[in-house]
């Protein structure tokens, strides 16, 4: 899979750019901090995903003063060539906003839209989860299942629609029947979210393991942990698991009532991390938590990969920076064997190993100056 080519109009600080990227393997997008390099990653991870790298504000995707950005890509797979496009339109004085996603020039909802292009995406934010809490975790293991099975995404929207339904009949005092009624359509959706996470951590883990023993020569462990207990959500039928959880909620419903909220749920589950048997969160140094880090996101390099039959398209925005020499070179080392595209940004090139093997792109002011 290759981006082949990235047509800009308006994003953000870029008025315009239009990029042909070629066969070359690594694209280095270099310039000095705000100029730009962050935004081209952005504007590929909107194009691939539907959602923004950088912010969950829709209007901020647009150039200041302008009511309108549109991204248009070319992508390649196999003797596939495909065309996608997103754009962002802000209503009339800034109130409601109208978003658009095409494939093929044809509009299509986004059932319809995934999986032309596949990214994974590796930013300093990512170094945190180690030491973030459950919510940073949680996200990353939802966007590496939807990259594997993109009807994930709609299964965490649903799931978040219904548990706002029941937490607002909790606060608006509804009987128990109407409440007992969204828990039903709460718990077919949570044991299908929870069956999908635990499933991706079981193939992930010893991907990990082997990874992270590569990187800093100690053993580690990842495991799903979910806020509430079940049956066994890997052998388990789905209905078994979905009664359990309704039997959950409506045990606990008088308690939620209490507190105007659903108190336990998936939306509250967790990615268990440890080092040597130890928690990674509380043990682990600084230099481990970003070699953990570095692991799960080439785990789930490795295993889309494995699964898709083909590389997705990497992007790094300025990573190497905050990684220690060592771990930077271990990075580096696995870009060389990686046999994909790959996007990095970096304020300067001499940071990157073996950069005059690359295509570099040059940003000043929101201008791409050329390769």
């Amino acid at each position: 899979m290759r981006l082949s080519s990235l047509h800009l109009d308006r994003f953000r600080n870029i008025r315009r750019a239009d990029l042909a990227f070629g066969e070359a393997p690594l694209h280095i997008f270099v310039g000095e901090n705000g100029q730009g390099k962050t935004n081209l990653l952005s504007a590929i991870y909107w194009l691939a995903t539907l959602t923004p790298l950088q912010t969950h504000k829709g209007r901020e995707l647009v150039m200041w003063g302008e009511q309108e950005a549109r991204v248009r890509g070319e992508v390649l797979s196999g003797e596939l060539r495909r065309s996608l496009a997103v754009s962002y339109e802000v209503g009339q004085g800034g109130q409601g906003a109208a978003r658009g996603a095409a494939r093929e020039g044809k509009r299509v909802p986004p059932s319809q839209y995934f999986g032309a292009l596949t990214v994974v995406a590796f930013t300093p934010r990512d170094l945190d989860l180690v030491r973030g809490g459950p919510d940073d975790r949680r996200r990353f293991l939802d966007r590496a299942v939807f990259n594997e099975r993109p009807a994930h995404l709609h299964a965490v929207q649903s799931f978040g629609a219904a548990l706002e339904g029941r937490n607002r009949l909790l606060r608006d005092g509804a009987p128990d029947a109407l409440v007992a009624a969204y828990e039903g359509t709460l718990a077919e959706l949570g044991a299908r979210l929870m069956g999908a996470r635990a499933r991706y951590a079981q193939a992930l883990a010893p991907l990990f393991s082997s990874t992270l023993r590569d990187i800093c020569g100690v053993s580690g462990a990842v495991a799903y942990r979910p806020a509430l207990e079940t049956p066994d959500l890997l052998a388990a039928p789905e209905g078994e698991v979905q009664e359990a959880l309704a039997r959950r909620w409506a045990e606990s419903r008088a308690a939620d009532r209490l507190r105007g909220f659903t108190q336990r749920g998936p939306q509250l589950d967790d990615l268990s991390l440890r080092l040597s048997d130890h928690s990674a969160k509380s043990y682990a140094s600084q230099g481990q938590q970003r070699a953990i880090a570095l692991a799960l996101k080439i785990a789930q390099i490795e295993l889309l990969s494995a699964r898709a039959g083909e590389r997705p398209v990497l992007l790094l925005d300025d990573v190497s920076s905050e990684l220690d020499a060592r771990r930077a070179g271990l990075l580096f080392s696995f870009l060389d064997r990686f046999g994909g595209q790959v996007f990095l940004t970096t304020t300067h090139e001499r940071h990157i190993p073996r950069h005059e093997e690359a295509t570099l792109w040059r940003l000043e002011g929101g201008a791409v100056l050329g390769s």
